[in-house]
């Protein structure tokens, strides 16, 4: 089984990928490959909406996004992480999102998806704010998500959405970081379920 998670913050080391570094703790079994990458390591041109996925399969820039389209084929799991920024995810990782309309592209115009449509795959979304919670905070970030975890086939299963993280960093918040533990082992066991 594999697990793909991406760091969608162009911080390392913060907030972010201490959640995800804990959710991963909490599934490392020797039945499970995981890899992790930081949107702030890759090299993902913005799409420039040319049109070329609708008449050859993939993109025609080459970049690290190639191999993001192999990964999201072989995952299992999907774990995406993005800081709130204007409240919406990151620019590093709406460029990402952006250039799976070449997914798209080969399912529904080509018709020979470049990934294995019939394989099921789940989805977890993280997202973190400097501002303190109110009820809308996070909603525009969800149909995104929503979008992007559809052009590559899997289920959206839920997110973990921490506000105020300015005035409480993640990596004083033990509470946070054990909601990320604990849903690193729900995941873990749908996964051998």
């Amino acid at each position: 089984m594999k697990i793909l998670a991406i760091v969608g913050s162009p911080r390392k080391n913060k907030n972010n990928e201490a959640l995800i570094t804990n959710i991963l703790k909490s599934l490392q079994d020797p039945t499970i490959t995981i890899e992790k990458y930081l949107v702030s390591d890759l090299i993902v041109k913005p799409c420039i909406a040319c049109d070329a996925c609708t008449r050859n399969l993939g993109c025609i820039f080459n970049d690290d996004m190639t191999m993001l389209y192999k990964k999201f084929n072989e995952a299992d799991v999907v774990i995406i992480s993005s800081p709130l920024y204007f409240n919406s995810v990151s620019a590093q990782l709406k460029s990402i999102i952006d250039r799976c309309q070449a997914i798209w592209s080969s399912k529904y115009v080509l018709n020979q998806s470049i990934i294995d449509i019939d394989k099921k795959r789940i989805g977890f979304f993280i997202s973190t704010a400097g501002m303190p919670e109110s009820p809308e905070l996070f909603s525009a970030t969800i149909p995104i998500m929503d979008l992007f975890f559809k052009s590559i086939n899997c289920e959206y299963i839920g997110n973990l959405f921490v506000p105020n993280i300015d005035a409480h960093p993640i990596i004083e918040d033990q509470e946070t970081l054990s909601k990320a533990h604990n849903i690193g082992l729900e995941l873990k066991k749908r996964l051998k379920g």
